[in-house]
């Protein structure tokens, strides 16, 4: 990489950190999701050689973004290597917490090239592959996974997760902590106002909220805030195979420099003004786990991560259920695209080192581990053998509704994915702001097409003239 493009995709990535704390479109960002309170680990970014002289134990350092309950399941991922596949193999992980997106300590380090202070593993959003996809030290996962030998392979792996975390069809990370966007809707009151089943189209939605507000205690029959994470999975999942939200496949097949989906864009307006016209949409996020709980919306649409959160607060008060996300038209393709975090290698300059954080990724990755996330957490297993899992299993029995976005990630082909967008905090208050006017009605559906278009259109244009593609 030129010395110019690094230095400006490090200024990038250090104006990216400081202002994403809980901000973006993934929904495991969302405050509501598991792991929000607590912060098990250690804060720091001292590192310990490679291999220690008296044990011969390779000491990695791996870098996690989750706290609480994500947190404490994490701990218990690293607890179970170190005392098999590590204690085997002579590997030794140490977790290392760092608060989201990624770590600033990790900036401070790529500027320096200071290995002795980086990560041998680290947690991340995959909307920040933009920033770390021409950095000589990223190791492409790709290289591993596809090897003679590896534990894990692509076939182990929903498909579009590893599309997810592909550029050019090569895995550049993996998937990890993954959750599904969901349609959460209160059963009683559904049958209350006459009908059977949730909606599968805007269409069918925007029709049944006015019987739910007048037919029931609900204050309205649909809470949602359109942010980017919300909008995108609306226009990525129409088509009969999915629409790209960008060109080059939306950054996995280089570069998303411009929009390629203005037509789905204006098939979804045009749907979702039926919603607004409806008189029952709130649009704004408040308490949404608690209003839904008290009945006080008949649906909101939030990420799979909720479930667990959700199943407590209702208990046994009313009947409810979680499916895909209504369609823009009958005949899309719909389900959802993958949202949460991967995992990312860094080469410090230690060969062993690599290899060995390859094992503990691919333990991270393996059927049993990532059946771990449905103990309390929510999170998608992106491993297609975790439903044989005895953890999954136990856990599906308690809980039916953690098999519904784990069946509807399997069943959305590849191209469903979300994109490596540029400037992506920029793009997601454009659209934010500009669903929250088309709400309000301070916006018509035309305004709010180009107040999105042209917004996203002047954020890319100022990323790359400090960015400029080689």
């Amino acid at each position: 990489m030129k010395m110019k493009k690094m230095a400006a995709l490090l200024l990038a990535l250090a104006m990216l950190l400081a202002l994403a704390a809980c901000g973006g479109n993934n929904a495991a960002q969302d405050s509501s999701d598991p792991g929000t309170s607590g912060t098990p680990g250690t804060d720091s970014g001292t590192q310990t050689p490679a291999q220690t002289p008296e044990s011969g134990t390779i000491e990695l350092s791996y870098w996690y973004a989750m706290d609480g309950v994500g947190g404490q399941i994490i701990e218990k991922q690293i607890d179970a290597f170190n005392q098999t596949t590590g204690a085997e193999k002579g590997i030794h992980v140490t977790g290392v917490y760092q608060d989201w997106p990624g770590t600033n300590a990790l900036t401070a380090a790529m500027t320096t090239d200071d290995t002795e202070n980086m990560p041998d593993v680290i947690h991340m959003f995959s909307e920040y592959v933009n920033l770390i996809q021409d950095w000589e030290r990223t190791v492409w996962a790709e290289d591993y996974i596809t090897a003679s030998g590896a534990a894990v392979s692509k076939d182990d792996l929903i498909p579009n997760t590893v599309e997810a975390y592909s550029i050019g069809g090569k895995m550049i990370g993996v998937p990890y902590a993954i959750s599904a966007l969901l349609l959460y809707y209160n059963q009683d009151q559904l049958t209350q106002a006459g009908f059977d089943a949730p909606p599968a189209t805007i269409d069918e939605m925007a029709r049944m909220l006015p019987a739910l507000k007048e037919k029931t205690g609900a204050e309205y029959g649909l809470n949602v805030r359109l942010d980017q994470f919300e909008f995108e999975n609306f226009i990525v999942t129409q088509g009969a195979a999915g629409t790209y939200f960008g060109n080059n496949q939306s950054g996995h097949a280089g570069q998303m420099t411009e929009l390629s989906s203005q037509e789905a864009i204006q098939a979804f307006l045009t749907e979702w003004e039926k919603v607004i016209a409806s008189g029952a949409y709130k649009e704004t996020k408040d308490s949404m786990n608690e209003e839904f709980a008290q009945g006080l919306n008949s649906m909101c649409i939030m990420s799979s991560a909720r479930i667990p959160t959700i199943n407590d607060l209702v208990g046994d008060s009313f009947q409810w259920g979680v499916a895909a996300i209504p369609k823009v038209s009958a005949s899309d393709v719909g389900g959802a695209y993958p949202s949460g975090s991967g995992l990312f290698m860094i080469d410090r300059g230690e060969p062993a080192r690599v290899e060995a954080a390859w094992e503990f990724v691919q333990y991270l990755i393996s059927a049993d581990t990532q059946a771990m996330w449905l103990d309390g957490c929510g999170y998608v297993p992106i491993n297609v053998h975790a439903e044989e899992a005895e953890t999954y299993q136990s856990a599906i029995s308690t809980e039916p509704r953690l098999s519904v976005p784990f069946d509807i990630l399997k069943n959305t082909p590849g191209s469903v994915v979300s994109s490596f967008c540029p400037d992506n905090q920029t793009v997601n208050t454009v659209i934010q702001d500009s669903m929250l006017n088309f709400a309000g009605g301070s916006a018509s559906k035309e305004e709010t097409y180009a107040a999105i278009t042209d917004g996203i259109a002047d954020a890319f244009a100022d990323y790359f003239r400090a960015n400029p593609i080689d």
